[in-house]
């Protein structure tokens, strides 16, 4: 894998907080209306039922396996353990402005995420999932802390890698973002409106994180966890795998 040795120039920060300001204003635009729906400014349950009444008719076993395997990508315990070990990264490379923004918002999102929960109290659309603050359904921290972590290393991965192995690792990143997403709305965990605002905020603070980041100017703290990820990741979704089937039992 080629190596980029040259620190990222100041135009080139300047166009990157550039662009990211027209992502980060869809998202907080997004966020506002499904909070405006909450609050009963639009029936948001028409919206929500539209697409959560459809999701029986496409349960297949095969589908099924597919999803609770994708949606262990975004369990708590996995992002616990994922999230530190970019840090880690971060830090054994001495990228110490990276580390302190990655760690300030791996941080400060899962409180976010909870402190809103307990305030809006919205059940899920299936009830007993979960004890305590878990049990609301709104916004879904397993979109919202996967957007910001997963997307954090896929911006780690954009700025330090290059060629195939640049778009490979974002892509991929991406598409497991999608994929825990749209598991949630599959095993009946959350509400699409649910799935969404845990996208945006996820989002909002991903692109504030990407503006305020001096990324490194080398690829081997993101090739480390990148490699980590990929190694860890599906056999921890194996081994919950069991569990995940128990606890979402009347998935067909």
């Amino acid at each position: 894998m080629k190596r980029s040795s040259e620190p990222e120039t100041p135009s080139r920060q300047r166009l990157r907080r550039t662009a990211l300001a027209v992502p980060a204003a869809l998202c907080a635009l997004v966020l506002a209306l499904l909070v405006s729906g909450i609050a009963g400014l639009w029936n948001i349950d028409v919206f929500d039922r539209t697409l959560t009444d459809q999701v029986p008719g496409w349960r297949t076993p095969a589908l099924t396996n597919v999803m609770l395997f994708a949606s262990a990508f975004g369990d708590a315990v996995y992002l616990w353990f994922m999230g530190p070990l970019v840090l880690v990264a971060l830090g054994v490379y001495r990228n110490w402005h990276g580390l302190a923004a990655y760690s300030a918002a791996f941080f400060v999102t899962p409180i976010i995420v909870r402190l809103i929960k307990a305030w809006v109290a919205r059940p899920r659309p299936t009830v007993d999932l979960y004890g305590g603050v878990e049990a609301f359904s709104f916004p879904s921290g397993h979109a919202t802390n996967s957007t910001l972590i997963y997307g954090g290393l896929a911006l780690l991965a954009f700025m330090t890698f290059k060629g195939a192995a640049r778009w490979w690792s974002v892509g991929c990143l991406a598409l497991l973002i999608l994929l825990i997403t749209a598991s949630r709305i599959y095993v009946g965990a959350h509400w699409p409106s649910d799935t969404l605002a845990g996208l945006a905020l996820g989002g909002l603070m991903l692109c504030g994180l990407g503006m305020v980041t001096e990324y490194p100017g080398n690829n081997r703290s993101t090739l480390f966890a990148v490699t980590a990820l990929a190694l860890t990741g599906p056999l921890y979704a194996l081994l919950t795998l069991p569990a995940a089937r128990v606890l979402y039992h009347a998935l067909g």
